[in-house]
């Protein structure tokens, strides 16, 4: 009876490590495929901007040896030139952020910040684009507001919020808002655009997700879903109040005075 009973345990323990391989192995064939997709994607969206930036680099070649150019005209195709070649490196940001956050090793640096200095400089870079699409852009800003945060996060958030704001807006007004509540930063981006179904709203703050509507829009899928890591990483929470062709309103709330990261996990433990 003993030997039957051990020979039955032995077989129950191969079953068991057995299941665990299989187990095991599925979640590497998953993270391989997510890995492949992930990159089959990076490349597609860091070269697709290239196009306009060597078309730029062209035009402003041509500009210099034509007689008849005027240096407005240079100036314009420089600050073009800049703007694409930033937003060419937000985009690597973002890929880089992405990187940190599923990795684990994502880290926060806090700094005092002025927020309004933060959110005029990014209304600044993000101008040639607005202007392109037909939108104008409003700031509000509560005067003398200071948080300790990261600031690299909180440009981040603020970018991924006003280019989506710019993409979806439909050439319509953009709004964005800063204010403290208490000891918590409140920041909000509202568009007037093509807004977002109860659906949609579920699905865009997954990874490589867009809302049906957003089909034809170029980038990465991944914006929102790196302004929900990075907003729950500085202890915050974002809220989303949109419907179909009523605009979008994101809600970012966070702490004035932001825990390091390392500090958090910490506690946690």
């Amino acid at each position: 009876m003993t030997a039957t009973a051990d020979g039955a345990d032995d077989g129950a323990d191969k079953d068991s490590l057995v299941a665990e391989l299989e187990r095991r192995n599925a979640e590497l064939t998953a993270a391989l495929a997510a890995r492949d997709d992930f990159l089959a994607l990076a490349a597609h969206e860091l070269r697709n901007p290239m196009t306009p930036i060597v078309g730029y680099v062209q035009r402003l070649r041509r500009l210099l040896r034509s007689e008849a150019c005027s240096l407005r005209e240079i100036e314009q195709a420089v600050e073009r030139l800049e703007w694409l070649i930033a937003l060419y490196v937000k985009r690597a940001t973002t890929l880089l952020d992405v990187s940190r956050i599923t990795s684990g090793r994502l880290r926060l640096e806090v700094s005092r910040i002025d927020v309004g200095e933060l959110v005029r400089n990014a209304a600044s870079a993000f101008e040639p684009a607005t202007q392109l699409s037909g939108s104008t852009l409003t700031l509000a800003v509560e005067q003398g507001l200071v948080v300790h945060a990261d600031r690299l996060a909180l440009e981040q958030i603020l970018d991924n919020l006003l280019l989506n704001a710019i993409k979806y807006g439909a050439g319509k007004p953009i709004h964005v808002s800063a204010l403290s509540q208490g000891e918590t930063l409140v920041l909000q981006v509202r568009d007037n655009g093509i807004g977002l179904t109860p659906e949609d709203q579920e699905r865009i703050f997954q990874p490589f997700e867009r809302a049906v509507a957003y089909g034809t829009k170029a980038g990465f899928g991944i914006g929102l879903w790196v302004v929900r890591q990075l907003v729950d990483a500085m202890g915050g929470a974002i809220r989303l109040d949109s419907s179909p062709g009523a605009g979008t309103l994101f809600t970012v709330t966070i702490p004035r005075n932001v825990a390091p990261l390392a500090e958090k996990q910490g506690a946690e433990a």
